[in-house]
């Protein structure tokens, strides 16, 4: 019998018997998606390179390496924290662990969680750690970490509704509650203390030994993050003790090298007799039987080690003799995966007329065409606040949200293009021309619709020239909200350039491969950027002046998510969002985008085809489908356009023409090119028929 199985029988005949079980957990059972302290220090040195010290802090740690050797990986821990504390600051290690956490939270869609507007090497705060940890689905979890949570949520009185971890990861807590069980997390201060008044009945506590990766208890004494050392500097292990109540001592996957795990055993063990399992990954027999020698001469009596102990099978073989049900699951993207057969029959479906209501006809543009609708806590928008960028041109862009906004509008909601004017030089000249094809392709899905547009720098220079008193009850000023969101709410630099578009938004393990397309960005874009939030949110808060937030919807381009989730954390309101699909490697100011004529576009249709994967989502060609032709002619009941008798009523039926030698191109071409109507109006439609 493997010592692994031998464990497995010593445990469930403690649960046979009744006996109260502590256990004491470390990193060596989570495998790949528990941060180990190679992680933090790979991530250290990561961060030193990319810090502007003319790489001194870099080499202060590669001299600390060659000093303590590649494999004193537990030394080199507290030699990493010492330096940063000294060339950085007195916190300026915890940033590092946050991050080594942070790694293991994979939401499948970053721009609409909550860490789409915090930037690497950004300290997490309270609110955002409890807001990430809540988020279940999105974090990496090992198959042995879910074992384990399972166990606790199904049979919390068999460990005294406790845990013990010198982890500062919050999987426990994840895996507890991902089971439906109840996890309240519990650190311990600098002096060993934990705060009894936070609880409930039936709740695990997962007592954190060594810190947690994120404030829980506000105060000066409570650590942020994983110090092991602090108890090597300050024996302070009576705490601890305190919290090994059970009969029976299991610890699994500690080598427990900062020593706070056996001088809390050795503590209770002047008590009263405990029975310690001590559970190693590795198969060191010798190494077992030297930690058995030591707690046995320190007083511990009753001591086992079983060296070889896989974590996973131990907990999963564990779970199952215990009838504990382990419901497996996946985090990480979850991607969109196109139907073309089911597609075509819901486009060209007989039924398939735009819906009467509001919600109905947002619910088919999801469906549909891949629109994103974020909801407002509750109840249904009755105002489209659409806020557009002035440009010399419109952009087929411009022309899918027009119809989208003038449909919705035209089933009940107000309409407001807020047209975002400043630094153009003769905004009344180009706004007319741009205003009067917003109004063409508005007033295509909602005839005679009466339209409310309003200029940004004249509302600011309004403001500014007689305030009102209602003005002080939101921040209407620019000033005000650059207080707010500059001051207060203190986003990282990165992220506020993102949102506003002034740099791409790449997730943090992109940002060292796309350095460069940062950089370019940072160097080519104008500083008037910057006035986005300060003048946009301005405006929106005049409306929020007379209308609760769950009544307004903002409207625009996926690529807007972040701008808008800025605010959404910023002043908490549940505003609702739709979001078109964005085009890939296409802005607003792309040529392709606007045209003077159908043959200038089949030009562009035909250079764009001969690149490879020009079929795939998201790439022009399918969004010029969907969003300049098939979207059209859903809301306004057109009969979509033929090619050599096939029906282009869908992308399959597009990929079926093309592939069958039909014009497709053409067909497409003329029908965008007449609904576009060169950016200086629309024409008639017909029916297409090409043969």
């Amino acid at each position: 019998m493997t010592s692994e199985q031998l464990l497995a029988d010593r445990l469930y005949d403690s649960f046979q018997r009744e006996e109260q079980i502590t256990l004491i957990l470390g990193s060596g059972i989570g495998a790949d998606a528990t941060p180990g302290v190679g992680d933090v220090l790979r991530l250290a040195e990561q961060y030193a390179v990319g810090r502007s010290d003319g790489g001194d802090l870099t080499r202060m740690l590669q001299m600390a390496r060659a000093r303590l050797g590649e494999g004193a990986h537990t030394d080199l821990y507290t030699e990493y924290r010492r330096i940063f504390a000294n060339w950085v600051g007195g916190d300026g290690f915890d940033v590092i662990a946050q991050q080594s956490v942070l790694e293991k939270y994979r939401p499948p869609d970053r721009l609409a969680g909550p860490l789409a507007t915090h930037g690497i090497w950004q300290r997490v705060t309270a609110d955002l750690g409890e807001d990430l940890e809540n988020d279940l689905g999105s974090w990496m979890l090992s198959p042995a970490v879910e074992a384990l949570g399972a166990v606790l949520a199904g049979l919390p009185g068999a460990f005294d509704n406790r845990i013990l971890t010198t982890n500062f990861d919050p999987q426990l807590e994840v895996a507890i509650r991902t089971a439906s069980g109840r996890a309240i997390t519990t650190p311990l201060d600098i002096d060993g203390r934990w705060d009894p008044r936070t609880g409930y009945d039936g709740a695990v506590r997962v007592f954190h030994l060594h810190g947690f990766w994120r404030p829980v208890v506000r105060g000066d004494r409570t650590p942020l993050v994983h110090d092991p050392a602090r108890f090597v500097r300050t024996p302070k292990v009576g705490p601890v003790a305190d919290l090994i109540t059970g009969d029976i001592v299991l610890v699994l996957g500690s080598s427990d090298w900062a020593g706070t795990i056996t001088s809390a055993l050795i503590e209770v063990a002047k008590q009263r007799p405990i029975t310690v399992l001590w559970a190693q990954h590795t198969d060191d027999a010798e190494g077992a039987a030297r930690r058995t020698e030591q707690l046995k001469s320190e007083g511990v009596q009753r001591v086992e080690c079983f060296p070889g102990v896989e974590g996973e099978r131990l907990l999963s073989g564990l779970a199952a003799r215990l009838g504990v049900t382990v419901i497996p699951r996946s985090a990480g993207p979850r991607h969109r995966h196109r139907h073309p057969l089911w597609e075509r029959e819901i486009v060209s479906h007989p039924a398939g007329t735009p819906p009467e209501s509001f919600l109905g006809l947002i619910r088919q543009l999801e469906r549909r065409f891949g629109w994103q609708f974020q909801a407002p806590e509750s109840g249904t928008p009755s105002l489209i606040f659409w806020p557009v960028r002035l440009r010399e041109r419109t952009s087929v862009i411009h022309m899918a949200q027009a119809l989208v906004a003038g449909a919705l509008a035209a089933r009940g909601a107000e309409l407001v293009v807020c047209l975002d004017d400043f630094g153009i030089r003769e905004p009344d000249l180009v706004g007319s021309l741009f205003e009067a094809n917003l109004r063409r392709w508005i007033t295509a899905t909602a005839p005679g619709l009466n339209v409310e547009f309003v200029s940004l720098s004249e509302f600011i220079r309004q403001q500014h020239e007689s305030p009102s008193p209602e003005h002080l009850l939101r921040p209407i000023d620019p000033w005000a909200v650059a207080r707010d969101f500059y001051g207060e709410h203190n986003p990282s630099l990165y992220s506020v350039l993102a949102s506003i578009k002034a740099v791409p938004n790449v997730a943090p393990h992109e940002l060292e491969s796309r350095s460069w397309e940062i950089v370019q960005s940072l160097l080519r874009r104008n500083t008037n950027r910057l006035l986005t939030p300060m003048t946009m949110w301005s405006y929106l808060h005049h409306l929020l002046l007379e209308r609760p937030a769950n009544s307004i919807m903002t409207l625009g381009g996926r690529d807007e998510a972040l701008f808008w989730e800025q605010w959404r954390e910023m002043y908490r309101f549940g505003i609702a969002q739709l979001y078109n699909p964005h085009i890939t490697s296409l802005t607003h100011k792309s040529e392709m985008l606007r045209w003077d004529s159908a043959q200038t576009l089949r030009d562009h249709l035909d250079e764009t085809v001969a690149v490879p994967g020009w079929d795939a989502d998201g790439r022009y060609v399918p969004w010029l489908l969907q969003n300049a032709v098939l979207l059209p002619n859903y809301l306004t009941g057109t009969t979509p356009p033929e090619a050599d008798g096939f029906v282009l009523d869908s992308w399959a039926g597009f990929m079926a023409a093309w592939e069958g030698g039909a014009p497709a191109l053409d067909a497409l071409a003329d029908q965008a090119a007449l609904w576009y109507g060169g950016g200086t109006g629309i024409g008639r439609l017909d029916v297409f028929r090409f043969e």
